[in-house]
């Protein structure tokens, strides 16, 4: 249980204008990568926290999220092949919604985490995901605009 939810909220506020930021951002480092890992794990756990906490509206709680599901077509990536183009297909994506909680556990658990860039100006759009469990079927892509607005919206939410 959370005790005060209006902490966590406005990290998640805060993680979403970080977030934002990076979508315009050029020049990338590995922190760079590390930092936008962080926040989208962080946030997802932060998510699953208010929602379990009922600390979030019923509307929230029901939300489906919007994603783009590749199903596995080779191998499972792994640490000497991390390549997701190698293991999904995707030139044939599926829209799919997920319900937040499922979101959130596909993030939290994540085997597979691999950065989306726009093809025309080859700037952070999103990522691909997977939990340990889902990686031997699809991976998901989540957009960076949904998933801040998502945070947004929770973060700035009242129960």
């Amino acid at each position: 249980m959370i005790d005060d939810p209006v902490p966590w909220k406005e990290e998640l506020v805060k993680a979403a204008e970080r977030l934002e930021a990076k979508t315009k951002q050029a020049r990338w480092t590995g922190r760079t990568d590390y930092l936008i890992e962080r926040d989208f794990i962080v946030s997802a756990y932060t998510m699953r926290k208010l929602i379990e906490s009922y600390d979030v509206s019923e509307d929230v709680r029901q939300r489906q999220f919007p994603v783009r599901r590749y199903d596995l077509t080779g191998n499972p990536p792994d640490l000497l092949c991390p390549d997701v183009s190698d293991s999904y297909d995707l030139d044939n994506g599926r829209r799919r919604t997920l319900s937040i909680a499922k979101l959130c556990h596909e993030i939290i658990h994540s085997f597979v985490f691999t950065f989306f860039c726009g093809e025309t100006a080859d700037l952070f759009d999103g990522v691909f995901v997977s939990s340990d469990r889902d990686k031997y079927e699809y991976v998901y892509l989540v957009l960076a605009s949904d998933f801040i607005a998502l945070c947004g919206d929770i973060g700035a939410g009242d129960v």
